[in-house]
């Protein structure tokens, strides 16, 4: 079978790669293992260098990438809603989904001008990735899927948010967003 070749300019959109590129799932894997090593290498490095301020560059990053992902997903003023769209667009490599106190009625919370989400992230390349190689939760690659998640949520809803962290484990981290109706 022949494979059309096109060029792609600008931004890298995965969903353009033909399916036909075939290769054995092994060399897949065993590529994502060496690219999570340098990318562990690479954050450590980043913090060496800049310290604290590698946080904020992540983080600028993982929101640009937060927001092309959310151009995939319907506008919308629904939290729950955005929610449940980019739990599936964002979900292979960051699957999270809502989560409750038991004693809780509703996955979100109103205070004031704020409504509130708590968000489980359970398969997360990034936790994968620290785990690899070795290096702490909530260094320079947590905050790239806090940007992350904050860019789709203000793409989608366009308004502004903030992901703060409740809690990190080896199998699941609690996230709250935030999100303000004040505007963007």
């Amino acid at each position: 079978m022949e494979i059309e070749r096109k060029e792609i300019r600008g931004d890298f959109k995965p969903e353009l790669i033909p399916p036909e590129t075939g290769g054995d799932i092994n060399d897949y894997e065993e590529a994502l293992h060496v690219l999570m090593k340098f990318v562990g290498s690479m954050s450590s490095a980043l913090e060496q260098v800049s310290g604290r301020g590698a946080n904020a560059i992540v983080y600028q990053a993982g929101k640009r990438m937060g927001h092309e992902a959310g151009k995939l997903a319907e506008k919308t003023d629904d939290l729950e809603k955005a929610m449940n769209q980019l739990s599936q667009i964002l979900g292979m490599e960051f699957y999270f989904e809502m989560w409750k106190p038991s004693d809780q009625e509703g996955y979100t919370i109103e205070k004031g001008h704020e409504t509130i989400v708590k968000l489980l992230f359970m398969d997360c390349v990034v936790r994968q990735t620290l785990r690899r190689t070795g290096l702490p939760q909530k260094g320079p690659l947590c905050y790239l899927l806090y940007g992350y998640m904050v860019g789709a949520v203000e793409e989608v809803m366009s308004i502004r948010g903030k992901l703060d962290i409740d809690h990190v484990g080896p199998n699941a981290c609690l996230k709250t967003l935030t999100i303000g109706w004040g505007g963007k």
